[in-house]
């Protein structure tokens, strides 16, 4: 054996080490910093050759069962609850929030941070981790008050948009229809990444953010200045990104999987009324009116209108019936997309959008890849890659197909190496 108080000086080395280390860590518990450095002293106390080794043990046990409580409380993900008061529950990472009109529903997390879901809005927090959160903002608005705290990262995701916050107080809304991105900054700044604008456009107090990305363009100006009076703007011509590619020549072409002949059973169509002084289903998509719109193209002929509509409208009819809860007519919508419009970028898109249909509202994780893989296939490098790079990878896990799922893990972290699903992919590859 070595010299025992050669042996324990090494100990002590190392435990100022890791000391070091831990306290540069993200997320700090004040508490167990303080037992931790209390347990090193005493161990410290211990190099005197007078201690009896009894002690000189039970010190090191408790400085080691410091460091081990220490990093247990600094990666321990953090916790949130929905709604408020009696009414208020806990809710797992990856559940879908919906509101209704008029309703407004508090998200509240515990080390501070909170979201006010705003009436008519559909929002999942798709993960959660020490020092943050990854929310999806799938259509509507939330009010975000997020704590600023060393390390904080907390990510918004809407669309082919990402608002990377640290510590600020913001409004954000997202219109799936129109596709209209607003970001209204009332303290500190964020940084919103995405194509048009670019990777990390900054964002600070007292600015307002608004991205068009049908019309490619955006917009930012301060809060108070008048409407048409941008401090900044662009278009896509100068400052279109385009994602690089999670797919490539290597991998197989992925099959679509087939659509349940269940999901495209049509109810008798109603009869049209004696005089259309009614808006039409498309204004009525266009301004938000998602179950207004759809009652419209049912008057009209929904199978009709997947019969003969365009690329845009079939898009359209598909995210009327998605946001409105009629999945099986959603369902018919896309499977019309990609069946009458092969290759278009609306028919790559509608299998991104059945693969999440599949994934959340129908629990067919299995289905679900399926889908993923067969937008990664026909869009490499389209808008939605990371995304779906990123849900194929759920997918695979919750389908319980390790294999592909680490494979799936290990080419998101090639391309995508500080993405959104990063941590996750992380986990699943082993690295």
């Amino acid at each position: 054996m070595g010299n025992p108080e050669e042996a324990l000086t090494r100990l002590g080395r190392r435990l100022d080490e890791e000391q070091e280390e831990l306290l540069q860590r993200r997320a700090r518990d004040p508490g167990a910093r303080e037992r931790f450095v209390t347990a090193a002293l005493a161990l410290r106390a211990t190099r005197r050759p007078a201690v009896a080794r009894p002690a000189l043990g039970a010190a090191v046990l408790a400085a080691f069962a410091a460091c081990a409580l220490f990093v247990a409380l600094a990666r321990r993900p953090l916790t949130f609850q929905v709604g408020a008061g009696d009414a208020s529950r806990d809710v797992g990472a990856g559940a879908w929030i919906a509101t209704s009109p008029g309703q407004v529903i508090p998200l509240r997390f515990s080390d501070g941070t909170s979201l006010q879901i705003q009436p008519e809005t559909k929002v999942r927090v798709a993960s959660v981790e020490a020092n943050g959160a990854r929310v999806v903002l799938e259509d509507g608005a939330v009010e975000a008050s997020v704590v600023h705290r060393p390390g904080a990262r907390w990510l918004v995701a809407s669309g082919p948009f990402e608002v990377l916050v640290t510590g600020t107080r913001f409004d954000v809304r997202w219109n799936l229809a129109t596709e209209e991105l607003v970001v209204d900054l009332a303290e500190g700044s964020v940084a919103v990444s995405g194509p048009i604008v670019g990777d990390g456009l900054a964002v600070r107090a007292g600015q307002t953010l608004r991205v068009l990305r049908k019309q490619a363009s955006f917009e930012l100006r301060d809060s108070n200045a008048p409407e048409g009076s941008p401090r900044s703007s662009g278009s896509a011509d100068a400052a279109m990104v385009e994602s690089p590619g999670s797919g490539g020549p290597d991998r197989p072409p992925e099959r679509a999987p087939p659509v349940p002949s269940a999901a495209i059973v049509s109810p008798p169509r109603a009869a049209s009324p004696p005089h259309a002084a009614r808006p039409s289903w498309r204004e009525l998509s266009a301004s938000g009116k998602f179950k207004e719109s759809l009652e419209a193209a049912e008057r009209e002929g929904f199978l009709d209108l997947c019969d003969s509509g365009s690329a845009a409208d079939l898009r359209s009819l598909a995210d009327a019936a998605r946001l409105s809860g009629d999945t099986p007519r959603a369902i018919v919508a896309l499977t019309a997309l990609r069946r009458r419009f092969p290759g278009d970028e609306h028919a790559a898109e509608a299998a991104f959008l059945l693969g999440v249909i599949a994934f959340d509202a129908q629990g067919e994780h299995e289905r679900s890849a399926q889908w993923f893989r067969a937008y990664l296939h026909e869009r490499p490098r389209g808008r939605l890659a990371r995304e779906a790079a990123g849900r194929l990878i759920e997918s695979l896990e919750r389908s319980r197909n390790r294999a592909e799922a680490r494979g799936a893990a290990r080419r998101y972290l090639q391309d995508y190496p500080s993405g959104p699903h990063a941590e996750m992919a992380k986990a699943i590859a082993g690295e």
